[in-house]
């Protein structure tokens, strides 16, 4: 071989290796555990603005890790939260509790915010969303208030299409967010405030998730099981049929344990215990070693507390079901995640 030549095989060969890399694709619900990345991060972005400013910053963005990237945007005609997807084929679900003040009465609302091609398994694809979505904060259809404050927290995750596998226990890094926002002096330009953060983390060895679509793919796949360190197994049951449990518990690692958890779902007042009911001190089965089974919400979200020997954390769940379409069991779903509050 010539001396050019054997040059050219030298520089080709690391090529070649990296071409692969490159190319790697998300890493989806039964994918091995090794081939997940651990991702353990917090990040915080604050947009603030006067009017006065000559180059005010109305918006920024950071990554959501595997997912996409989530922006702040405080315009003076558009306040949101808004979420780009990597992957449109993907199920990408951004689920947050909004609470403020509307009508002199404080308010909780839930939304779901999905990015998606295929609504449900039957879909053939043509439709869906674009790569973005979003969730505004203003409260009415007709412009922008005056003022305005609020908060929320929520739960940003994905898992593959509806049209496939839900595949089981989530491989893809699920985040926790806590959101603020403060507005004031809109209807005056020159004189406008706005000031808004987001505060989000992602801890994959604390996360805990499972996800199906249709009743094959559910016989596969009705449980799953995380270890949590330092407080023990969270453990997931999802079953179809009227009879089938859908469930959270944590088999502590430590007999001194207790639960509180709370149900946020739907839309209306704080003191409602229709959308907030709130529960406290949940003690250890001694007979089966658990705390809980409590209910999963069908459609809607929870926070929960774990205390296990004097440590306790906070983790925000959500979770969308359909179990019980008997005409149609390929139409059933199973879709939850939850991830430590920041």
């Amino acid at each position: 071989m010539t001396t050019l030549a054997t040059r050219l095989v030298a520089f080709a060969s690391p090529l070649l290796l990296l071409i692969p890399a490159l190319a790697v694709a998300p890493t989806y619900a039964g994918a091995s555990a090794t081939s997940a990345r651990q991702v353990q991060q917090t990040k915080r972005i604050v947009v603030r603005w006067h009017g006065d400013q000559k180059r005010p910053v109305y918006q920024k963005a950071t990554n959501v890790p595997g997912i996409g990237q989530v922006e702040l945007v405080c315009r003076p005609k558009a306040t949101m939260l808004r979420i780009r997807a990597n992957e449109r084929n993907a199920e990408t679900q951004m689920w947050l509790a909004k609470f403020e003040t509307k009508d002199g009465t404080d308010r909780v609302a839930v939304k779901n915010v999905r990015i998606y091609r295929y609504s449900t398994a039957a879909d053939d694809g043509t439709g869906g969303t674009g790569y973005q979505a979003h969730e505004g904060l203003n409260q009415g259809a007709h412009g922008i208030e005056d003022f305005a404050k609020g908060s929320a927290y929520g739960v940003i995750s994905q898992r593959p299409g509806r049209n496939r596998s839900g595949g089981g226990t989530l491989a893809l890094p699920v985040t926790s967010f806590k959101l603020t926002w403060w507005w004031e002096r809109f209807a005056y330009p020159g004189s406008q405030y706005c000031r808004m953060t987001l505060a989000l983390r992602t801890d994959t060895e604390q996360q805990f998730g499972l996800s199906w679509h249709g009743d094959a793919d559910a016989a596969a796949h009705r449980t799953s099981t995380a270890t949590i360190p330092g407080f023990g197994q969270a453990e997931l049951v999802c079953e179809t049929g009227r009879g089938g449990e859908q469930s959270v518990a944590l088999r502590p690692d430590d007999p001194d344990a207790f639960m509180d958890y709370e149900y946020i779902q739907g839309e209306g007042r704080t003191d409602d215990p229709s959308h907030i009911t709130h529960y406290d001190d949940l003690d250890l089965d001694p007979t089966t070693g658990l705390l809980g089974p409590v209910d999963l919400p069908r459609n809607g979200m929870m926070r929960i507390w774990w205390s296990v020997g004097g440590v306790k954390q906070a983790w925000v769940l959500s979770s969308y079901l359909v179990t019980n379409n008997t005409s149609k069991p390929e139409l059933n779903v199973c879709e939850v995640a939850a991830t430590p509050l920041p």
